[in-house]
This record gives C-alpha cells, sequence and structure tokens, in this order.
C-alpha cells in the first residue's frame, strides 16, 4: 500500500495519517486504534483503508467480529457502541421485557440456527447467549469473504452483502468509465422539448440529471409561455402554468355542465344503459355507481361520466391485454422479464401459465429449470431479482455473471481460481486476483482483475501494442533461452511495499521453484527513474524473484546490493538480445543449483 503522505487530523498530532483523502478526515494509525477503543473494540488485524473489513474484540463482551473504521466513526457520532453482538443481545431483552414473555426456546433453536447460517452461505461459530432465545444473536462467518459477524436469525437468512448481486445495467453499463448519472439530456423523456434552451447555461444542459433539484428555464411548446421550474418536478409531471388553469377552468365548466345534464340526454350513455334506474332523473355528473352493458356484452358498475370518459374497463383490458400478448410473442422479455431468467423457465411444470403473461415483479410462486445442470426449482419472479439474485439456488452460480455477458473472456478463466466464472460479476470484486490462460496459447497464463478484462485487457503475452521493439526481441530470446516466458506479466504480492502491484517486462519459470524477473532499462525512458526502478526491484527480491536489470548504456547502476540480484549492461547501437539472455541463464543457474 502506498504510504500516505496527508497529515493527521488530530489536533497536534504531526505524524502522516495512514490513508489519504481530499476532503475527509484522516487519521494515523494510533489515533485509528484510540477511535476503535472510543466505540468499545481492540484491533486484531493491521488497519488497511476506511471500507475494508478489520477484525476486531469487543472490550466489553469479547466477541471477534468485522467492522469498517466508516462505520465506527458513524456509531461514534450517536454515542452508540461497535459491538452489534451488544447492541442485538441488549435489543432482544428489551423486547422480551415490553411484551411480559421470556419467550424462551428449545434446545433444538442453536441447531435451528446452524441450518440455517449454512443454507445461506455462513459457516456457524457459535450462540452469544448463554441461554438461546428468540432475537438472540448467532457469530457466524461468510465462507465466500470470511466476514465474521453477529446476526440474529432473521439477518442470517438475508446472506452475506458480499453476495448481494446487483443488476444487469450496474454490471456491464461503463464497466471501466464513470458511473451512469441518468442525465436528462440522454433520457429520451418528452420533457425535452421543453428545456429552453436559449435562457438556460449549456453547462446545465450537459450535467442535469432526471433527479435534478435545480431550477431551470422551460417554454411551452402550445403556447410559448416562458417559466422556471425544477427540474425533478417537470420529469415527474411537466406542465404549463398558463395552460394548466386552462384546462382546470375547462375542467370545472364541464363537471358543472355534467352536473345539470341527464343521462338521456347523452347518446352514448343512453345506449349503454342497463341500470333499473331512471336515466332522465340521473345526472351525468351523479356520483353513484349505476349499471352499463357494453356492445361485447360486459356489464360494469360505474359513474355515469367515468363510463363516457373511459367506456368499458374489461374491453379496455382485453386491449391491452392483446397488445402484450402480440409484443411478448415476438419478445417474452417485452414487458421487463429478464432475458436470463425467462431463458429458465420451467417448459412443463407451470401448466397454463404462460411466461408472456407474467410480470417480473409478479410474487407469484413459479417452476424454473437451469439447462445447464438440469436443477429444478420453485420461486417467484420479484424474488429471483432480489438479494444475491441466484441463477442456480444448489450450484450457487449467479445472474448476470462473467460467464452469461463476457463468455469469450469467460473461456479463458483458470480452473485453478475458487469460483467459477459463473459466480463472479464483470464489475465485481473478489478476495483473489483471477487467473487466465489465453486461449491462443495455453502456456500463457497471468492474473488479472474482473473490471480489467470486462474492460478490454487481454493476455499480456500476445499483445505487442505498448511495448517497443527492444523488448518484444528480448522476450522472444528469453522465450528461446529459458522455454518459457512472458511478457508484461502484472504481479502482485503480500511482500511489496512500494506498491501494490508490478508490471515486469519479462518473467520466466526457472523449474526449480524459482522465478526471474527481467527488466530492460533503455537509457532515454529511464534516465529519471532510478528511484522507481530501485523500488520495483526491491519488492521483487522482497517476493522472492530473482531480478536481472538490462540497464542501457550509459545508465548508472542501481544502489542494490542482493545476492538474488545482477545488472547487465546492453548498448543500443548493438543489440544482442539471444547474447545477453544467455548471459542472464548463466547468471541463474549459480543462484539455483
Amino acid at each position: 500500500m502506498a504510504v500516505a503522505t496527508q497529515e493527521c487530523s488530530e489536533p497536534g498530532c504531526t505524524r502522516n495519517a495512514a490513508f489519504a483523502t481530499k476532503t475527509r478526515p484522516a487519521w494515523c494509525d494510533p489515533h485509528i486504534t484510540e477511535i476503535l477503543r472510543l466505540g468499545g473494540l481492540e484491533p486484531l488485524e493491521p488497519f488497511t483503508k476506511p471500507a475494508a473489513w478489520r477484525l476486531t474484540r469487543c472490550l466489553a463482551c469479547g466477541c471477534e467480529a468485522h467492522y469498517r473504521l466508516e462505520y465506527t466513526l458513524d456509531k461514534n457520532r450517536y454515542g452508540e457502541p461497535t459491538c452489534r453482538a451488544c447492541f442485538w443481545r441488549d435489543w432482544a431483552e428489551m423486547v422480551r421485557q415490553r411484551s411480559g414473555s421470556p419467550f424462551h426456546c428449545d434446545e433444538a433453536q442453536p441447531g435451528a440456527a446452524r441450518k440455517l447460517a449454512e443454507e445461506h452461505g455462513f459457516e456457524y461459530l457459535e450462540p452469544l447467549t448463554a441461554v438461546v432465545r428468540a432475537d438472540d444473536p448467532h457469530r457466524v462467518r461468510c465462507r465466500y469473504c470470511g466476514r465474521i459477524s453477529a446476526q440474529r436469525t432473521g439477518d442470517i437468512s438475508f446472506g452475506c452483502s458480499c453476495q448481494s448481486n446487483p443488476r444487469r445495467d450496474r454490471q456491464t453499463t461503463n464497466v471501466s468509465g464513470p458511473k451512469n448519472k441518468n442525465l436528462l439530456k440522454d433520457s429520451g423523456l418528452p420533457v425535452l422539448d421543453w428545456w429552453d434552451h436559449e435562457r438556460n447555461d449549456p453547462a446545465a444542459w450537459a450535467s442535469v440529471t432526471v433527479r435534478g433539484n435545480r431550477d431551470a428555464h422551460w417554454r411551452c411548446p402550445d403556447c410559448g409561455l416562458r417559466f422556471v421550474r425544477r427540474v425533478r418536478d417537470m420529469v415527474t409531471h411537466r406542465q404549463c402554468p398558463d395552460c394548466e388553469l386552462k384546462r382546470h377552468a375547462a375542467w370545472e365548466a364541464e363537471n358543472k355542465r355534467y352536473e345539470r345534464t341527464p343521462v338521456a340526454a347523452v347518446p352514448e350513455l343512453l345506449a349503454a344503459w342497463a341500470d333499473e334506474a331512471d336515466p332522465s332523473s340521473i345526472m351525468v355528473g351523479d356520483g353513484w355507481y349505476y349499471r352499463f352493458r357494453c356492445p361485447h356484452g360486459h356489464h360494469p358498475r360505474l359513474r355515469p361520466q367515468s363510463y363516457l370518459q373511459s367506456g368499458c374497463p374489461s374491453c379496455r383490458g382485453n386491449e391491452t391485454r392483446q397488445a402484450r400478448l402480440a409484443q411478448v410473442e415476438a419478445d417474452p422479455t417485452a414487458f421487463g422479464m429478464n432475458r436470463e431468467i425467462a431463458a429458465q423457465w420451467h417448459p412443463e411444470k407451470n401448466r397454463t401459465t404462460r411466461l408472456e403473461t407474467v410480470s417480473p415483479n409478479s410474487r407469484k410462486i413459479v417452476w424454473w429449470r437451469e439447462p445447464s445442470c438440469g436443477h429444478e426449482w420453485q420461486e417467484s419472479p420479484a424474488d429471483r431479482q432480489k438479494g444475491q439474485r441466484l441463477r442456480c439456488p444448489l450450484c450457487r452460480t449467479i445472474l448476470d455473471s462473467l460467464a452469461y455477458h463476457y463468455p469469450e473472456i469467460a473461456a479463458e478463466w483458470s480452473p485453478a481460481n475458487p469460483l467459477s466464472a459463473w459466480q463472479v460479476r464483470p464489475s465485481g470484486q473478489t478476495a483473489f486476483v483471477p487467473s487466465w490462460i489465453c486461449r491462443n496459447d495455453t502456456g500463457h497464463e497471468w492474473n488479472a482483475t474482473l473490471t480489467s478484462r470486462a474492460s478490454g485487457s487481454s493476455c499480456p503475452n500476445c499483445r505487442e501494442t505498448g511495448k517497443s521493439k527492444v523488448e518484444l526481441d528480448h522476450h522472444a530470446a528469453a522465450q528461446a533461452v529459458f522455454g518459457n516466458a512472458a511478457s508484461g506479466q502484472p504481479i502482485r504480492h503480500d511482500a511489496f511495499t512500494r506498491r501494490g502491484r508490478w508490471l515486469v517486462d519479462i518473467t520466466a519459470d526457472l523449474g526449480s521453484g524459482r522465478t526471474i524477473a527481467i527488466e530492460y532499462d533503455g537509457s532515454y525512458w529511464h534516465a529519471d527513474k532510478t528511484e522507481i526502478d530501485t523500488a520495483k526491484s526491491l519488492d521483487l527480491l522482497a517476493a522472492g524473484y530473482l531480478v536481472a536489470r538490462l540497464r542501457e548504456h550509459p545508465l548508472p547502476g542501481l544502489p542494490i546490493v542482493h545476492d538474488d540480484y545482477t545488472e547487465i549492461v546492453v548498448h543500443s547501437t548493438a543489440p544482442d538480445p539471444l547474447a545477453v539472455l544467455q548471459q542472464v541463464q548463466v547468471w541463474t543457474d549459480t543462484r539455483t543449483s
């Protein structure tokens, strides 16, 4: 992790902060420890960053669990201890006292809690009360991220937050760029025709969102009136002040006219009248419900004015239904059903229920089948889009996975990874850096994050863009000498202290449990990079690599003294990559023999 240069925000402290921010306070490690103690915790792990989970121990009850510094800061503002074990124990006791019942549970309750935890991705550790009763907390550990927490059984049933699976638009839109801000100009909404480009600043047009609270200038497309109104109000209900007054006046006049007009005076109403009451004595604006008969034989009970203005509700529903069925015949997901979910609709067990008639927010329990594994289960469409959003609850695969959206990238997913490509999101974070195997050459294996792959990164060995000819020539020579060599390999290691990741020009497995990292330092580009070249070499040495730097004349040597480090002077005017790499091989033989 990079060393923070921001000073601690605690008054009088001159130490460097353990992290850096642009606008918020930052503290040194001793003061972060004091903040935790103020919240009733002591740290059991080193601090990394405010949003990272850190194992702690409660000073009151001794419960060990993970919390974020941000969470403790929030609780400290309200004078509330951070420990959830203490909080939920006190809360459960308060509920029992208010209800006047002890709610003692039998001995099967811990077993039920254990079963519930295992069903929802947790390892059950222990109950957090001597006698287990309703609403008491339990200590569990997530099987996926390892986070330990104190939770009630109701909270356990939601699963760990690391398993929450955002919907598709958040997974595949702008993976590498800024998040979609729902800009008004890109919304396609009818209110865009009302935007007054003459009076509004062009910067507002470029930046305002559909939920913006700022005032803007608008121009009515009907009467031309210019007025000012908040953006979000116009998006939800666009209206012109003058036109709205005229419409309201016309509406009131029509209502008053209907209050004096009998049903018998309106041919449309008289033809549909099927009530026992005399239509000549009932006004169109009457608020009571009366029976009508539409041309298709429906008999709705409505207010006369409602029937006159809207017609038969059954006919309207049938028209809407037929229009919807016509659309979904071509596309079953036309009304919002996730395509991936729709493809799992069970073809046999749902009987007369048709996919086209089921809303994506329906709570009706229906049957699903995953074609790849054959597993079948029942669940409502609405629940499938919540929380973990599993593709198959038995295989624990997820919707909108890397394998579903990027099958070409997933084909390079290494089987050595602890999860499959069906269990990770394209823009998700994993506790490990995934390994990949090149589809063009299975000897090429490298590590890269999911976001970088979804953003377009590819095999560093096959990629020539960004590599000079001299680097490509030395890589080819390394392959000839060592039999295997990777180019531009990103390397991460816990021993790195200068950076979290380094890109190495050439790496080669020496077959004896050692790996050599070879760096080519051009005299022009590395003339002022002595400090960074030294830091990179020291990190690689700390991680156990043999390091060979090929430094062009007249670059000076680096101030490094280490048995696993060597430098070879090369000349750009007389390059001889094969001879240089053979010289490196001779040196590696002395270090591995």
